[in-house]
């Protein structure tokens, strides 16, 4: 069963999950690499989904390891001090082939607990 803190991190990861796929698919990767905004949405909304899993406990993290939460963790740390050398193919990269197994997972965490 997950507790309150897990279920509330997860939904929130839901919900930036979501943000980035809405802005994937409104854009391709050329519209993305010219538009501030979309950059901007897309990196915050990477950054927030590291920074909420930096707060599940070793247990959840060793019990729900079909995700690499030590890399998603480090994403955000890259995109939070990389500042102007942060590598946008990488991030479109990530947008584009990472984020939705990771909401459909989080999501499967929270339905396998219902």
């Amino acid at each position: 069963m997950l507790t309150k803190k897990e279920l509330g991190l997860l939904l929130y990861i839901i919900k930036h999950c979501k943000r980035i796929e809405e802005k994937v698919f409104e854009n391709n990767q050329e519209s993305f690499l010219e538009n501030e905004d979309v950059k901007e949405i897309i990196c915050f909304n990477i950054f927030q989904i590291g920074e909420l899993a930096k707060n599940f406990s070793k247990e959840f993290l060793l019990k729900y390891n079909e995700v690499s939460w030590k890399e998603i963790k480090g994403m955000r740390d890259w995109v939070g001090h990389g500042y102007e050398t942060v590598d946008l193919g990488i991030i479109w990269k990530t947008a584009v082939e990472d984020i939705k197994p990771l909401r459909s997972y989080c999501e499967k965490i929270i339905e396998d607990n219902e």
